[in-house]
């Protein structure tokens, strides 16, 4: 069943998609009872790395290769989330 959803989530690109794709994963990970992955409620809480590496494992397969350069070196769900987000989530500045 989870291969469904991983098909709903549009690949990332960059930072054209990045808002769609982010939101379409973080719901991924919710179904998948793996969200604490990426978004910890308690500081510390109990993380397994099996499972922690399946959920980058899943996030990975929703990035478009040409993006992997960047990632290779994550270690964690989290790093790869918080550097995906540094990268192309929209931070309000306006560029003249």
């Amino acid at each position: 069943m989870a291969m469904n959803y991983l098909q709903s989530v549009p690949k990332l690109k960059g930072r054209d998609n990045y808002d769609e794709w982010s939101f379409a994963a973080e719901n991924l990970l919710v179904l998948e009872g793996m969200i604490h992955y990426i978004k910890p409620a308690v500081p510390g809480a109990d993380i397994k790395i099996a499972d922690d590496e399946r959920t980058k494992a899943k996030l990975i397969l929703t990035i478009d290769s040409g993006l992997y350069v960047h990632i290779k070196e994550t270690k964690t769900s989290l790093e790869l989330w918080t550097k995906l987000k540094n990268m192309f989530a929209d931070s309000g500045l306006i560029v003249a």
